[in-house]
Formats: C-alpha cells, sequence, structure tokens
C-alpha cells in the first residue's frame, strides 16, 4: 500500500497565504474536460471516477459529498501494489543526470537555478525489482514541491 498525495499545494493549512487561485471553472463545465496544470487528464479522470462522479456531472450538480472525496482523493491518494510485474529483472535505465550535480534534498540541479530533476532524467542504473516506480514519484514529488519553493518563494 502506497499513500500519496497528488496535490500538495492543495494542503495549505498552517500557511498564511492562501492558496494559488485556478481559474474558476463554469456551472456547466463537466468535471471531466476540467483541465489544471498541477493534475495530467488521465490522472483527473481516473480520480473523479474513484470519487464516484460520473464523466457528465457538471460542476453545479456535484454533490458536496463528491467533492469531499475528490478532495480526499486528492491529498490522499491510495494506491495497492499487488506485486512484481511479469519480468524476472526489473531494472532502470544507465545515463542521465549524475546525482553528484543534484541537491537530492530538493531535486535542484547545482548546476542551472530552477532546474528541477526526477525519475529516469537521473543516472541510477540497476536490478530494482519493480522500486523504480517508487524512485520516480518519490523523486517526482520532492521535484515537485521543490520547483513550487522556488516560484512561489516559500516553504510548504
Amino acid at each position: 500500500r502506497f499513500v500519496s498525495s497528488v496535490c500538495p499545494l492543495g494542503n495549505h493549512a498552517n500557511s498564511k497565504q492562501p492558496p494559488p487561485q485556478e481559474e474558476q471553472q463554469s456551472s456547466s463545465t463537466t468535471t471531466t474536460t476540467t483541465t489544471t496544470p498541477l493534475i495530467p487528464k488521465r490522472l483527473w479522470n481516473a480520480l473523479c471516477i474513484q470519487s464516484n462522479i460520473q464523466s457528465d456531472t457538471t460542476w453545479g450538480n456535484i454533490s458536496k459529498k463528491q467533492i469531499r472525496s475528490l478532495s480526499n482523493s486528492l491529498t490522499n491518494l491510495v494506491v495497492y501494489m499487488s506485486g512484481k510485474g511479469i519480468f524476472k529483472e526489473e531494472f532502470v535505465t544507465a545515463g542521465g543526470i549524475s546525482t553528484k550535480d543534484v541537491n537530492m534534498s530538493t531535486m535542484s540541479s547545482k548546476k542551472m537555478d530552477g532546474l528541477y530533476v526526477c525519475g529516469e532524467v537521473l543516472n541510477v542504473d540497476g536490478v530494482t525489482g519493480g522500486f523504480n516506480f517508487m524512485n520516480c514519484w518519490s523523486t517526482g514529488f520532492m521535484a515537485g514541491v521543490g520547483a513550487a519553493t522556488f516560484v512561489i518563494g516559500e516553504s510548504l
């Protein structure tokens, strides 16, 4: 079991600043045609389905229960892993940016200010037994938080 926040910017409970504002959605816009720069469309659609929101539901007709469910999915997504893939040895590709050139706590480049890297962009290789996904998700989360902190200028 893996629990993750799809939208780490959504948790502003301890912040004195309001969360960044997205473009206001029309009440006649369907939830699944909503676009956001923070969440890929396929993931957004999967989160809507997980929250029991039908594809033809408009924002004007969404229930409070569905909104709470979607909010929970965004900030506390549970993913169950059932085992390894079909290959006997999972491995990552070699090559990429040296980890010596990356601040591993923020995933920022030591050579270029404002550049954040993650996953297979990094020079890591070896038999991983399927843990490459975890590496990609973890470094992706750290890079996202690091980049957001860089852009808005405050720690998240």
